[in-house]
């Protein structure tokens, strides 16, 4: 039990570490690739903390496999190193005893990651969901500026917009100027208000003009028409954010109930995430053996790279599900059938003897 313990700490110190420095990588990037969306207009900035934390949550969670596989190699590597694991072997300590001493950690670990990945991760997708809703709904994902001209061109057709302000909940737009022209025909509007929505039956952004004015000028016929409206509405194009599948909100009793490949796939993508913890956790330790000349880190790009191999395969596995190419009840259980298959065979290569 004292061996068992040891281990713990030893393998719980260095999968902190590691996952530690993979947020932050992540964060980061995250960071980095959502300031070029408000760079570009197409997030608001005072949404971007509650991206940031929302895809850096999502990220974490799904950074846990590689976490606790690079992990537990980098401890049972300093193991090696410093010669522990044969003085370990030589007292008659096996695999079965190493084991014992993993899985007290990789179960619960397991367990917290079934829970995040089954409830939390599907909410915090809503979230997200909700947030690019709120972001559509929103003048500056059309980059509709405030205080300022903006100039554009849609095939021969110009566009220049001026917004005065906005209103306090940032959504109505008062003292609106829209001019749109072409080589034979100029149209101006203005308005003491507009409004940009979703609309909900076919999705599409909707800009209503209230309480304003239409000047239309013909250059081939020199007629000029003015008239006032209570409303009008214009389409605007959507804003160029990635938006994911709906299903990756879904609750999973909600999965469970639905028949779709697309369903189907995305259930077992989840429990995918969850199992790989234990598999990696096999296959982390007979991987981890190294001889003192290797040193600490010699198989640690050969693990890497096994993991990738691993994550490309659950990816492909998940595109032939949506695909029907393979049976919803085969589902990803093959890759991991592979992988464990894999573990057995090299601890009992390199550790057989040693019991």
């Amino acid at each position: 039990m004292i061996i068992q313990r040891y281990l713990l700490r030893e393998i719980l110190q260095s999968f902190i570490g590691t996952l530690l420095v993979l947020v932050l990588i992540i964060v980061g990037n995250t960071f980095v690739r959502l300031l070029g969306s408000v760079s570009a207009g197409n997030l608001p900035v005072d949404l971007l903390g509650k991206m940031v934390l929302m895809g850096s949550i999502n990220s974490a969670i799904q950074l846990i496999p590689i976490a606790l596989l690079i992990g537990m190699m980098l401890a049972f590597g300093r193991l090696y190193r410093d010669n522990e694991i044969s003085a370990l072997h030589s007292s008659g300590v096996g695999p079965k005893q190493f084991y014992k001493g993993i899985f007290l950690f990789v179960l619960p670990l397991t367990l917290l990651l079934a829970v995040m990945v089954l409830y939390i991760v599907p909410q915090l997708e809503g979230i997200t969901q909700d947030i690019k809703t709120e972001v559509k709904q929103r003048p500056e994902a059309s980059g509709i500026p405030v205080g300022e001209f903006m100039h554009t061109k849609v095939g021969n057709r110009r566009f220049t917009i001026f917004v005065e302000k906005m209103d306090e909940e940032n959504v109505v737009m008062e003292h609106f100027f829209l001019h749109s022209g072409t080589e034979t025909k100029d149209t101006v509007l203005t308005a003491r208000k507009a409004l940009l929505f979703v609309d909900q039956q076919n999705g599409e952004r909707v800009l209503q003009i209230n309480d304003g004015s239409r000047y239309d000028y013909d250059e081939e016929t020199k007629e000029f028409t003015i008239f006032r409206f209570g409303e009008h509405g214009l389409r605007v194009p959507s804003a160029k954010i990635a938006d994911k599948s709906k299903l990756s909100s879904a609750s999973t009793i909600e999965l469970i109930d639905q028949d779709s490949l697309a369903s189907k796939a995305e259930l077992h993508w989840r429990l995918a995430i969850i199992l790989s913890a234990p598999v990696v956790a096999l296959l982390a330790f007979p991987l981890s053996y190294t001889t003192p000349r290797q040193g600490r880190f010699g198989k640690l790009a050969l693990g890497i790279l096994l993991y990738a191999i691993y994550a490309n395969l659950l990816i492909t596995g998940k595109a032939m599900i949506e695909d029907g190419k393979v049976p919803s009840a085969i589902g990803l259980w093959w890759v991991h059938f592979i992988f464990i298959a894999l573990a057995l065979w090299l601890v009992q290569k390199q550790y057989g003897k040693a019991g």
